[in-house]
């Protein structure tokens, strides 16, 4: 039997064993698990991100906080002293300036205050926290997208349909955990 008779033979083989159905069912479902792996690293990613950027938040919440507490500190101590009320009102304003901020002047940048840096370190808190729950949903889809491959292939290599039908079941499923990850509904 020559080579070109045994490809036409395994062609009609693959065609009447429902074969090519399998092995395009597997491409989509490689198109799906590329997609949903890419929107998952790139979720990870993004939660990373923030993550550094919260953290600076919170290390400039607790560098201001304390810096407000050591002047009121100082405050107390220079109105302690002889002659140290003008010393003590100017700790108290530098003690406010730390609490509250300060307006841009001479040039330089507006100064947030301990109360602002803390509500944007609590809004990047919720931030991080939604692309972490993205990024489980496009985990979650890449696992089930990953089992209909397998199945798909059990069923290429067992000759069993009902794998393959199996396979539509998972690949539903991750395909809903990639839109919902996608829909941000969280």
């Amino acid at each position: 039997m020559s080579l070109e008779e045994e490809l036409k033979e395994g062609a009609e083989h693959a065609h009447s064993s429902g074969e090519k159905g399998i092995g395009l069912t597997m491409a989509v479902v490689a198109v799906l698990l590329a997609l949903a792996t890419l929107l998952g690293h790139r979720a990870h990613t993004e939660e990373v991100v923030i993550e550094g950027e919260r953290n600076t938040q919170w290390v400039n919440y607790d560098a201001k906080r304390t810096d407000a507490r050591m002047y009121d500190g100082e405050a107390k101590l220079a109105a302690l002293a002889p002659n140290g009320q003008e010393l003590a009102t100017e700790f108290k304003e530098k003690a406010k300036i730390e609490r509250e901020g300060e307006a841009a002047k001479n040039g330089a940048a507006a100064k947030d205050g301990t109360d602002k840096i803390r509500e944007h370190a609590l809004e990047l808190d919720a931030e991080m926290k939604l692309a972490q729950r993205r990024a489980n949903f496009y985990d979650g889809a890449e696992l089930f997208l990953e089992m209909s491959i397998v199945l798909c292939s059990i069923a290429l290599l067992a000759e069993l349909k009902l794998f393959w039908k199996l396979s539509f079941i998972s690949t539903t499923i991750g395909f809903v955990l990639m839109l919902w990850g996608l829909a941000g509904v969280h």
